[in-house]
């Protein structure tokens, strides 16, 4: 197999760019074994900084194989810059079956602003934070701010240096932080800080807000980036424990209050039951009377009622039953006729 058996192509993403702005220059060629690589060395190119891209093997649509290798590249002196790439090594079930040489490229570098610091970013990182443990803290105790940054287009070397900004906490001991530098997942650059603290005295945890500038090579404008860290609440175990009180209180109050809800509606509920009862069971009049008039208290209705007021509020409250004002009306023609009726 030799290299122009193979349909290879190269690919510069952007060929104009600003200093230090990152863009990405990929070989691409079809293969039809699933099990072939691509493998390059690592450009040496002056004035550009390259970051290898991991090598791919994909499935296309058509299903034949797209074998990938690329760099990102960041470049540092303006003006044209030639790239000239490493032979690129197409190997195929552990040996080198084809080689090709990728064509020069050029691209065109613009100059920064020159009052634009060297350290300054030429695109956007990205920050996450978390306060350990999580929920309240308590004074005097270490803890741990983590904060995380992370950018496609900024290598680490760029990144903003955010631990200068955490010194100056007020009301809170820092401790030396811990670094880590995640390995690299699709191109992005990663830092992670385990930055230990003590906060003093009660009250909102008081870290600084981050902030930094970077410029946007889309717009050429400089942009700012505040990140706002959490504020968890700050508590001895004074104010804990006068806190863990007041809270009882509210509980053991809350509990009272609903008991004596509860405790009315129980009573309502068989107030009603036993009217319903008494109603359906052909009782005599006395005895509904009665049923009636202890179903009015637990209703705080009054006492002293004509069956047409107590039917008028029990609709209120139960809504209208046929049932309950058919005996009502038998009700008060039995106790007619006892009264001497006819």
């Amino acid at each position: 197999m030799v290299a122009a058996d193979l349909p290879w192509s190269i690919h510069l993403q952007d060929a104009e760019v600003w200093q230090r702005e990152r863009t990405l220059l990929m070989v691409e060629v079809q293969s039809t074994d699933r099990f072939a690589t691509l493998e390059a060395s690592l450009p040496r190119i002056d004035g550009v900084d390259a970051q290898a891209i991991p090598a791919s093997n994909e499935a296309s649509a058509d299903g034949k194989r797209i074998l990938r290798i690329g760099w990102a590249l960041f470049p540092h002196t303006p003006g044209r810059q030639a790239i000239q790439l490493p032979t690129i090594r197409y190997q195929l079930n552990g040996r080198e079956a084809a080689q090709w040489q990728p064509p020069l490229q050029t691209l065109e570098v613009r100059a920064l602003p020159p009052y634009l610091p060297p350290t300054l970013p030429v695109g956007k990182v990205d920050i996450e934070s978390s306060i350990e443990p999580s929920g309240w803290l308590q004074s005097d105790h270490l803890a741990y701010w983590h904060v995380s940054l992370s950018s496609d287009a900024v290598t680490t070397a760029q990144f903003p240096p955010i631990l200068k900004q955490v010194q100056v906490a007020q009301g809170v001991e820092v401790f030396p932080a811990k670094v880590a530098q995640p390995t690299q997942g699709g191109g992005a650059f990663q830092l992670e800080y385990r930055i230990p603290f003590k906060p003093q005295g009660n009250g909102r945890l008081a870290l600084p807000t981050l902030h930094w500038h970077w410029f946007d090579p889309a717009s050429g404008r400089l942009e700012q980036v505040q990140h706002p860290p959490p504020h968890p609440w700050v508590l001895g175990w004074l104010w804990r424990s006068a806190l863990g009180l007041v809270i009882g209180v509210i509980l053991l109050a809350g509990g009272w209050v609903l008991g004596k809800i509860a405790s009315k509606h129980w009573r309502q509920w068989l107030a009603k039951q036993r009217v319903l009862q008494a109603l359906q069971g052909n009782t005599d009049p006395q005895a509904v009377r009665q049923a009636m008039r202890e179903c009015a208290v637990a209703h705080g209705w009054p006492d002293n009622f004509s069956s047409a007021q107590w039917l008028q509020r029990w609709e209120q409250v139960y809504g209208k039953s046929q049932p309950v004002r058919q005996s009502l009306i038998l009700l008060d023609a039995a106790a007619w006729r006892g009264a001497g009726g006819e």
